[in-house]
Parts: C-alpha cells; sequence; structure tokens
C-alpha cells in the first residue's frame, strides 16, 4: 500500500471521530484548490515530471495562491475488485467540508473515475486531463465540465527512426507488457506497423516474465532493432515499473533499443519520437489557469496532442556508434559529452596565449639579457677609460692648483723678498758690529751676546716666512693662530701699489672698531686677497674705470664671525655667470688660468668659513668673505 493511501485511511479515521475539524471552511477559502489524480504509482518517473510540468505552470500563471491536493488510483498495480468504493468513500469524507476548483486527471483511468465520482466527491469542479489517447476519449463520453490535451504515441514515426538510424536492421522486436495499457500500445505497434509497409521480420516479445523477455533480447541477430512500449505488469501478473524493465533489457540486449516516453532517456533507449512532458504539462496548466480565471471548460474543450520531435540520447549513440548526422536536424540530442576541446576551448585558447606571450616575454628577456650583458662590457671599459680620464683631470687639476697658488705668489714675491730683505740685512749689521767689537779687543760680552740673539731671531724670522711660502705652495694643513685682520689688510694692500698706480686706481681700507682677532693662517689670507684685489684691478681695467675706487672692509657679524668685503667698480659679472665663478677653470679673463676664485674657496673652506659674490648696485661686483673670531 502507498504512503498516499495509508494517509488517507488515517484521515478517514480521524474524520469519523470529529467531523469537520480537519476541512477548511469555505467561507474561509482565500486560495485555490486543485486535485492531481493519478492512474497509476506516485512515484513513476512519467508522472512526476509531468505532474511537476503542470504545477509549476499554474503556479506560474495564477494570481492567487494555489493548494494543491495529490492522490493517486494506483490501479496498474492494484486492480483488486471492491477496493473502488473504499476508495471513493474515504475522498468523500476527506474533501467534503473543502471547495474544489479543478481536478487534473493523468491517463484513462483517472479520467474516468473523476467522471463518475465527481458530483459525489468534488462537487462543481471542472475536469482537465491528460495522457488520455482521442479513441479513448470518444468512449469515455466526456460531459461540458471537461477539457484538456490529447495524448499520441507516434510508434511509426519511431520505427521509421530506428530504421533510419539503423539501415541494416531487418528485425524488429517489440517488447510490451501484459497490463492493459501495454496490450493497447501493442496493438499500436501493429496497427502503425500495417502503414509503413516495409519488408520487416517482427517479433512480439508479450506475455513474457521480465527473465525470460531478457533471456529472449540477449539472443537477437545483429540485424534487429527494439522497440519498448510499457511493461507494467509480465506474463506471470506481477507489477513492474516500466523504466526499470528497460535498464534491464538495455543493459543484455546486442541491438539498440528505442522507445516512446521521455523519461526512457538515460535508461537505455537510444532514440525516439517523444513528446516533451514539460511542453505536456504547460499546455495543461495553462487549460487550469483559464478556468481558475473564470472561463468555462466547454468554451475551452479538448486540445491536439502536443507535437512529438526526435530525442536521443547521446551516449547511447555514441555506444552504438551512429553517426549524429543521421539524426533529424531538430533532434534533441540529451547527455552529450562534449570534447576537451569543446568544453575548454577558451580556456585551451587562453592557456596557448599565455604560453606565446610567456614564450615571447621569455625571447625577450634573453635578448634584453644579452644586450645587458653587451652593455655592461661597454660600461665596463667606459668607466676604466672614465676612471683614467678623472684620475688625469685629477692630476692636472692639483698641478693647475699648485700653479696658480705659485703664480698668486709672484703678485706678492716683491713684499715677501723685502720683508725677508730685512731681517737678513739687520743680521748683516748685527754681525759686523759684533765682528768689531770683537776685533777691537772689546771685552763687552753682554753686548756681543745681545748682538747674537738679534742675529739669531732675524735668522729665525727670515725662516718663518720661507717656511710659510713653502707651506703655501706644497698645499699643507692650514696652521691657525689669532690673527690681525687690519694688519693683513694693510700688509696685502701696499703689495699690489704699482699697479693700481699704473692704472690709477684707488685701494681703500676700512675697518670696523674694535674688530675682534680671527683664527688664521696669515699667509693663506694674505693670498685670498691678493687674488681678489687683483681681480678688482683687472675688472676696473677692462671696464674702463680709471680713477676709481677699490674698497676694503671689514665688520663683524652673527656675533662669531667677521666678515671681509672687496668691492669694486669694475664690469661685475652677468647673473648667469655668478654661480659659476667658483668652480675649477672658470674665468672670465683670457690670460687668467680660471683657478683663483676656486682656490681662494677651498682656503676659506679650510678656516670653516664661506666665500660669496654680490653684485655692486653702483656698478661692478662685491666678494665678500668670513672667518671665526679668536676667543683670545
Amino acid at each position: 500500500m502507498t504512503k498516499t493511501a495509508l494517509g488517507a485511511m488515517v484521515l478517514l479515521c480521524l474524520a469519523s471521530e470529529a467531523p469537520g475539524t480537519l476541512a477548511e471552511p469555505a467561507a474561509q477559502a482565500a486560495v485555490h484548490r486543485v486535485i492531481t489524480l493519478n492512474s497509476t504509482d506516485p512515484l513513476l518517473p512519467a508522472y512526476i515530471a509531468l505532474d511537476s510540468a503542470v504545477q509549476a505552470s499554474v503556479r506560474e500563471g495564477s494570481g492567487v495562491p494555489v493548494e494543491f491536493y495529490e492522490e493517486s488510483l494506483d490501479v496498474r498495480r492494484f486492480e483488486q475488485a471492491g477496493l473502488e468504493d473504499k476508495l471513493v468513500a474515504l475522498l468523500r469524507t476527506k474533501y467534503r467540508d473543502l471547495r474544489v476548483e479543478v481536478v487534473v486527471a493523468y491517463a484513462t483511468a483517472a479520467l474516468q473515475f473523476a467522471q463518475r465520482y465527481r458530483d459525489d466527491i468534488w462537487p462543481g469542479a471542472a475536469i482537465v486531463f491528460n495522457s488520455v489517447a482521442g479513441d479513448v476519449l470518444a468512449r469515455s463520453d466526456p460531459s461540458g465540465q471537461t477539457a484538456g490535451v490529447l495524448s499520441s504515441l507516434h510508434f511509426g514515426e519511431t520505427i521509421e527512426l530506428a530504421l533510419a538510424l539503423r539501415p541494416t536492421a531487418r528485425h524488429l522486436v517489440v517488447i510490451a507488457g501484459t497490463a492493459e495499457a501495454d496490450r493497447r500500445f501493442a496493438a499500436q505497434v501493429e496497427a502503425a506497423l500495417a502503414s509503413i509497409g516495409k519488408d520487416l521480420a517482427v517479433d512480439y516479445l508479450v506475455g513474457l516474465t521480465v527473465a525470460q523477455t531478457i533471456a529472449a533480447v540477449r539472443a537477437l541477430p545483429q540485424d534487429a532493432v527494439v522497440l519498448f512500449t510499457t511493461m507494467f505488469r509480465d506474463g506471470t501478473g506481477a507489477p513492474q515499473v516500466p523504466v526499470e524493465v528497460l535498464e534491464k533489457i538495455a543493459a543484455a540486449s546486442p541491438v539498440p533499443v528505442f522507445g516512446l516516453h521521455e523519461t526512457y532517456l538515460g535508461h537505455g533507449i537510444t532514440a525516439g519520437m517523444i513528446a516533451s512532458y514539460a511542453a505536456q504539462g504547460r499546455r495543461t496548466g495553462e487549460i487550469v489557469n483559464r478556468i481558475l480565471a473564470g472561463e468555462a471548460p466547454s468554451d475551452i474543450g479538448v486540445l491536439a496532442p502536443t507535437a512529438a520531435h526526435c530525442m536521443a540520447d547521446w551516449k547511447q549513440l555514441v555506444s552504438w556508434e551512429i553517426d549524429e548526422s543521421l539524426l533529424p536536424g531538430d533532434c534533441d540530442v540529451r547527455f552529450t559529452e562534449e570534447s576537451i576541446w569543446h568544453q575548454y576551448r577558451w580556456q585551451i585558447f587562453t592557456a596557448f596565449a599565455v604560453m606565446l606571450a610567456q614564450l615571447a616575454l621569455i625571447a625577450m628577456l634573453v635578448f634584453s639579457r644579452r644586450t645587458l650583458a653587451r652593455a655592461q662590457r661597454d660600461l665596463g671599459a667606459e668607466l676604466v677609460l672614465r676612471r683614467e680620464i678623472e684620475s688625469n683631470a685629477a692630476t692636472q687639476q692639483a698641478r693647475l692648483t699648485r700653479f696658480a697658488r705659485e703664480r698668486s705668489l709672484g703678485v706678492m714675491a716683491t713684499s715677501i723678498v723685502h720683508e725677508v730683505s730685512q731681517p737678513l740685512i739687520a743680521i748683516q749689521n748685527y754681525a759686523q758690529a759684533a765682528r768689531r767689537r770683537l776685533r777691537g779687543g772689546s771685552d763687552d760680552a753682554p753686548k756681543v751676546d745681545e748682538l747674537l740673539g738679534k742675529i739669531q731671531g732675524q735668522a729665525e724670522r727670515a725662516g718663518s716666512i720661507t717656511q710659510r711660502v713653502r707651506s703655501l705652495v706644497n698645499n699643507r694643513e692650514v696652521r691657525l693662530v689669532p690673527t690681525s685682520l687690519a694688519t693683513l689688510i694693510d700688509e696685502v694692500i701696499p703689495m699690489l701699489q704699482s699697479e693700481y698706480e699704473a692704472l690709477g686706481c684707488r685701494v681703500r681700507s676700512q675697518q670696523a672698531n674694535e674688530l675682534p682677532l680671527v683664527m688664521a693662517d696669515p699667509l693663506q689670507i694674505q693670498l685670498v686677497l691678493v687674488n681678489l684685489l687683483s681681480n678688482a684691478l683687472r675688472s676696473m681695467h677692462t671696464a674702463g674705470a680709471g680713477g676709481g675706487v677699490i674698497l676694503v672692509d671689514t665688520k663683524l657679524v652673527e656675533g662669531q664671525m667677521v666678515q671681509v668685503s672687496v668691492t669694486d667698480e669694475g664690469s661685475g659679472l652677468a647673473p648667469e655667470r655668478a654661480q659659476a665663478v667658483f668652480e675649477p677653470l672658470y674665468s672670465s679673463d683670457r690670460s687668467g688660468m680660471g683657478v683663483g676664485l676656486a682656490i681662494c674657496q677651498e682656503i676659506i673652506s679650510l678656516h670653516g668659513g664661506r666665500i660669496w659674490y654680490e653684485p655692486n648696485p653702483a656698478g661692478g661686483a662685491i666678494f665678500r668673505f668670513t672667518l671665526k673670531r679668536s676667543d683670545t
């Protein structure tokens, strides 16, 4: 007994004890109610597929919620007399307080049951049928409250399709069961064969057990094809599920099996001319919605069968080596397993593209690596050459710097000679005086000792002067001592007297009051002053500024620094040249080496100060430098 039947019996018992407690009052109905009445096993795949399509179509098309109640007669498995009266009593009690609007009857037995007992169980309900053949409907005498969709199994077209796919077939084997529907389908096959008119041997495996049928199929020749209709009961009368029988037959068959039901696909048939259950269910659901919307069943009437078209199982085609080109152009091929190329075409294209891109990238990298290696070799050679050039340039620059210092010292030569000659003359005078005393026999030893001491002092003075000159020429480190800038300036100005007198210029010194001593190397600072004053004289000579004044002034700045400024009234410097004036080898004078100001900058930097250029607002140039004040 099915779950549906057991549930119905329980409901009958409960209803007899408490009438009306399980039914919803009609006055409270806010939804449509539809009964689906199945003739066969409620778990039959064909019924499940068809009923699912009907319910989906109704729910999609109805503007009001719809409740479905499923009932199954299961007459294929339970044909005992006397069950119908009990079932009618159960259904009458079950639905007596529910207003049912539509009864959907699947197959002939359900349609006939609904027509007989509708007024008793579902009074006023319309009947919509499906899976009923036209000749059967004509014998059922439908009333005006009945509408539906006819069904038709296309045996003739399926046989012709089988022969087209197996051109060598000369033998047709038809398999059917012993149930009333099985016998009816076998008769339809016989009628269809009469209209085909082909020279074809036909055998009917009807009235056999499942085992006998399988044994007969296993012995079939290679020129045969099998047409499986249905087998709801075998030769012993035992109930069967057709699709399960089909799977066993297909597994044993040495030739292709063909069928007419969509649910057979994937269970052993190769192909068939089949009406889609989805299409049949959709059309049936549309009729239900039209009735729920208020349209009379008589206005809808009976619709023609759903058109059938070719359906095939791709796996079976491959297994039997049947060329798909033999199928009709509109054939629906199911369960297709595409090749890796078809399944992953774009992925393969992408992979190839990536591989090509990688190959191109690798080629570019190899080429780039070789190019880089060549460039590195060239750069290495260039680096060696550059280092040699830089080394030579450094050597030449050092030579130029030393030459410039020596040249600058030439300017100071007269003063230096004068300064050195003074101690030498003094030494000569002191020596002559001491000699006269010694020759005269004087015993004035203290006086002689004093003269000798003076000779030693003057000799040390001359030695100090020559040592400082040698230190400057040899570029040794500076020796910072507390020094008076005023004294240095006063000593430098006379060194250039012949030059500024020749130009008719004057050099004027302007010293700040109480100017502190500075930490400086006197000889090197004198060199800086000589260089700046020489540049000022040349600038004024170039500008034709005869009779002009060069001013050398000092002042205390920032508390710890003393600033020296050399201001001329010469030609000055163009703004674009002002930044380069302290660079080595820069010169605005064709006769100059271009290293004087660079040396000045180096000397001032070693003293911890800085040197810079400013334009003279009155015309000319101003060069300033700073030195640290002495703490003493």
